[in-house]
């Protein structure tokens, strides 16, 4: 072009090259009354430019698209999708004056850029994220779960994968039943999964406690993401398990005909039978016959669901035959086993009773059941046989003994004769608080002043010894801690200073003297307290068990005092010391005590196997793991506090070696609190005492 022309248009020309024989239009220019050129170079005629081959070829090397991305659906590691995207740019360029949308010589363009590119579902615990759409690809978050693969073009070629190899079959013979979600599934129960690969695979549920996931959600056989916990793969299958012939009855007793269907509501007891679908249940023996009419306890019932099912009525029942048919009616009830006591006791009153106190109801007689159980005897709803409101609570209080006419004769006044006599009577009752009296303490009550007439009471164990000091024995509640001795005559002379040539000396030596500071004595512990300084004279004393134990540890509890009874018993006089336990020996070969330490780790499986946590389709790698009990044998050495025990775990004090109990116990090996000792403590709680070393 001619600079001089001027130029009052717009015109166009090209540039042209000829690039290995082929024509290739790389640049167009605009030019404008500015005299100013702009030029547009053409991507491809640039890239042939400079050497970087022919279109077809820069064509070719973009890889083919994948199936494009679904939000929602199900991806696994290593799989490839495609995102579309659009791109708008926008740009300001020069322009003719009075042209559409020109302004001042510029205007706005906006261009939009449609691209498309491969995503990879991430390995290891990133896929689980590739399912959910907020870690879509391309996304805020998708770098998270997907790694970017490049641009792509046109559609990949996606060879036909090829099918897994099948795992060796179980040893079971065919497929057993298919797994059912909700199931409850016993330990050691297989199920059988057909796989997405084409074949059916077999597991079995773990054993107790693990089992009581095996039917719930997310524990689902080969899919779900904790299943391993509940199931373990025992191999592939084919076919179907032989069914097992029809239930038969080889290990019941055939009972005849059936007794009554079982009845809601109906008032059980034990050794009742009913009948329900061919099978014959049995009452359960007391206490737990009361729940025999419980609702929620009906023979062969269940409640709750999936793995949360439970069956109560294994409490109240169990099953002894199988019927048929119906048994013949009994004639009407006759009192043949029950033996003929004669004249009936008093009807049954809201007052208080003792253990073997007789009442008449009906023309039966009851009996008061032993403690705990009698003090229900005189509450409101345990009268005998006739309380509608609590029909079987009676039978918590009072049990039949026989039948009765008539009324017994009215019982005479007590007789004081000499056999029942305690000798002299001991001190009067006197009314006080729940310590007033101890366990074995007598005290004595007049019952007639013309003739003088006194009888002996003796305080019941404890607890019931909380009521002597609150209830005279002849009044309402005094049965509660007091026990008739006898009658009585006169009084006891004053009680002589203790006589330590009737208690038992132990020779061995007296045991550590009790100290209030001391706080941790257990049941079975033995301390020495001094009664005199001059001559030296000392008793010893026990610790009761549990629950009296904690006392021990109180010093309101100090032996001797009013309330030791509840913490210690004496046990009898010692003189001299025992001889103090010596140290634990040294070892002298702690390289010859040796013992298998145990632990369960995580060690590389092959993808497919048993146990793995890598399907057969996931490539070999670090991450394909199982766990596995690993076992190596090591040194008894001493409890260390820095260690960390679990069941199973040697540990020496001298010689003497102690082994971590199981768990839950466990738990409490590595707990300073609970190291093993030569003397005993709460260590045993964790530890148990084995043989020596060699």
């Amino acid at each position: 072009r001619n600079r001089n022309h001027k130029v009052t248009s717009r015109s166009h020309f090209f540039v042209a090259f000829v690039l290995r024989g082929q024509s290739q239009l790389i640049y167009e220019g605009i030019h404008t009354h500015r005299d100013d050129v702009m030029f547009k170079i053409h991507p491809v005629a640039l890239a042939a430019l400079c050497g970087l081959g022919s279109p077809s070829s820069l064509l070719a090397s973009a890889a083919g698209c994948h199936p494009a991305y679904v939000p929602g659906a199900p991806y696994a590691a290593k799989q490839t999708v495609s995102v579309t995207k659009s791109t708008k740019t926008t740009t300001t360029v020069r322009c003719a004056i009075r042209t559409t949308g020109c302004n001042g010589g510029f205007k706005t363009e906006t261009k939009t850029t449609t691209t498309k590119r491969n995503y990879e579902c991430k390995s290891g615990m990133a896929s689980a994220w590739c399912s959910q759409s907020g870690f879509a690809p391309g996304g805020v978050h998708g770098g998270s779960a997907w790694n970017d693969k490049g641009s792509c073009t046109g559609t990949a070629k996606i060879p036909s994968p090829t099918p897994p190899p099948t795992p060796a079959l179980w040893n079971g013979g065919g497929c057993p039943a298919a797994f059912a979600a909700g199931t409850s599934y016993d330990a050691a129960d297989v199920v059988s999964v057909r796989t997405s690969a084409g074949y059916t695979m077999v597991y079995q549920c773990a054993a107790e406690p693990q089992n009581q996931y095996c039917g719930s959600s997310g524990f689902e056989p080969g899919t779900s993401q904790y299943w391993e916990q509940a199931w373990t793969s025992l191999g592939s299958c084919t076919g179907t398990i032989a069914p097992t012939s029809s239930p038969v009855f080889v290990s019941l007793v055939n009972e005849g005909g059936c007794p009554s269907e079982y009845a809601a509501g109906e008032g059980y007891e034990a050794g009742d039978k009913i009948a329900k679908d061919g099978l014959v249940y049995k009452c359960k023996a007391a206490p737990l016959d009361r729940h025999c009419s419980q609702a929620g306890y009906e023979p062969g019932t269940s409640i709750g669901f999936g793995a949360y099912i439970v069956e109560h009525w294994k409490e109240a029942w169990d099953v002894v035959g199988y019927c048929s048919g119906t048994i013949a009616p009994t004639t009407s009830p006759d009192f043949v086993s029950l033996p003929n006591l004669g004249g009936c006791p008093a009807d049954w009153a809201s007052k208080p009773y003792e253990e073997g106190d007789l009442v008449h109801s009906l023309g039966l007689v009851f009996k008061c059941n032993a403690w705990p159980l009698s003090g229900h005897c005189g509450q409101a709803g345990y009268e005998p046989n006739t309380d509608p409101a609590t029909p079987d609570a009676w039978k918590a209080a009072w049990t039949v003994i026989g039948y009765c006419s008539g009324t017994s004769g009215p019982t005479g006044a007590p007789t004081f004769d000499a056999a029942n006599s305690v000798g002299a009577c001991p001190e009067g009752w006197e009314r006080g608080s729940n310590v007033k009296y101890e366990e074995g303490d007598m005290v004595s009550v007049t019952v007639s002043s013309v003739p003088l007439r006194m009888v002996a009471f003796v305080c019941k164990g404890w607890p019931q010894s909380g009521h002597c000091g609150q209830y005279s024995p002849l009044e309402n509640g005094g049965t509660l801690g007091w026990t008739f001795a006898g009658s009585c005559d006169g009084s006891i002379g004053p009680t002589a200073s203790p006589a330590f040539d009737d208690l038992a000396v132990d020779a061995s030596g007296c045991p550590e003297e009790w100290s209030a500071s001391k706080k941790d004595y257990e049941a079975g512990d033995l301390v020495s307290y001094s009664v005199s300084a001059a001559p030296t004279r000392k008793v010893v004393f026990k610790c009761r068990e549990f629950p009296n134990d904690k006392y021990c540890n109180q010093a309101a509890f100090e032996p001797t005092t009013k309330y030791a009874a509840m913490a210690w018993t004496l046990e009898g006089a010692c003189s001299g010391s025992i001889a103090p336990t010596s140290s634990p020996v040294q070892y002298a070969n702690p390289g010859t005590c040796r013992y298998e330490r145990c632990r369960l780790k995580d060690v590389q499986c092959a993808p497919g196997s048993a146990g793995c946590s890598c399907g057969a389709t996931t490539p070999a790698g670090p991450n394909c793991l199982k766990e596995e009990r690993v076992c190596v044998t090591t040194n008894v050495d001493t409890w260390k506090k820095s260690a960390s025990y679990a069941a199973g775990d040697v540990v020496r004090i001298g010689a003497a070696r102690f082994r971590c109990k199981t768990w839950p116990e466990e738990l409490w090996c590595s707990n300073e609190s609970y190291r093993p000792e030569i003397e005993k403590g709460i260590w045993r709680h964790a530890w148990i005492k084995m043989d020596d070393c060699p």
